[in-house]
């Protein structure tokens, strides 16, 4: 199992630490990204939907305990390990009842992260936390799980089965049948599901232009990525933008 991990703190050397520590670790586990506020950290987490979240407390806007509980209503499953400071310990009464999974106290001990990673990855095989359908074993749930993560990952790379082929050594033949009847869905009809739903978020900043928009998610070729929003949404992106910027003026 590949292990997904989202980091929230809005220091940056303590981003640093948490991002050796992961990558010196040998675990199989990847950084999805960095959050450096409350909001930051909710989107992020709604893009990649990581396995594993370590969260600071204080951060600018929500602090990472409204956060966890925003994460926790909505993905219980999601293991959210909160950083804090000596001085912060009070809070750990709330951690519990939000159902936080683990509280650190800084600083960080890399034995302790490597820990929360190694008990995450064993509680989530334990726990199948796969796509499930009828006929399909364990083994090759993961793996749809595993080509999951990494379009999540790799979204605005021009990925192609043979890309995926070479990532995951594997043939890309086993591969699209896999995920086919783990998710009923093609692979790349995946990928541009996924796509679409972060293009409707970068619309919705009117200094992006379509173009950037289309290249940000992978499709550089705007006048495609026009073709595929509309058959996802039934609008043109300008269309799109146009009904929001109507909405807002309500």
């Amino acid at each position: 199992m590949l292990l997904s991990i989202l980091i929230a703190d809005d220091e940056p050397i303590e981003l640093k630490v948490l991002n050796k520590i992961v990558n010196d670790s040998g675990l199989p586990a990847v950084i999805v990204d960095g959050a450096r506020s409350g909001t930051e950290a909710l989107e992020r987490a709604d893009r990649y939907l990581p396995d594993l979240i370590f969260m600071d407390i204080r951060m600018p806007g929500m602090n990472g305990l409204d956060v966890a509980a925003h994460i926790k209503q909505k993905r219980p499953d999601t293991v959210i390990a909160i950083v804090t400071a000596y001085d912060e310990f009070q809070y750990a009464k709330r951690a519990i009842d939000i159902h936080v999974d683990y509280l650190m106290v800084k600083p960080i001990e890399p034995a302790e992260v490597e820990r929360i990673i190694t008990e995450t990855i064993a509680s989530k095989s334990m726990n199948k936390d796969v796509p499930s359908a009828p006929g399909i074993s364990l083994n090759r749930a993961q793996l749809a799980r595993d080509i999951a993560l990494l379009l999540h990952l790799y979204y605005a790379e021009p990925v192609t089965l043979s890309w995926l082929e070479q990532k995951m050594k594997v043939s890309h033949q086993y591969l699209s049948r896999t995920f086919k009847e783990a998710y009923n869905l093609t692979i790349m009809s995946y990928l541009t599901q996924f796509r679409m739903k972060l293009a409707l978020k970068l619309l919705a900043d009117p200094d992006l232009s379509i173009a950037i928009v289309a290249e940000r998610v992978g499709i550089p070729d705007a006048s495609y990525f026009g073709q595929l929003f509309k058959q996802a949404q039934g609008v043109t992106p300008s269309q799109f933008r146009n009904q929001l910027t109507k909405n807002n003026r309500i």
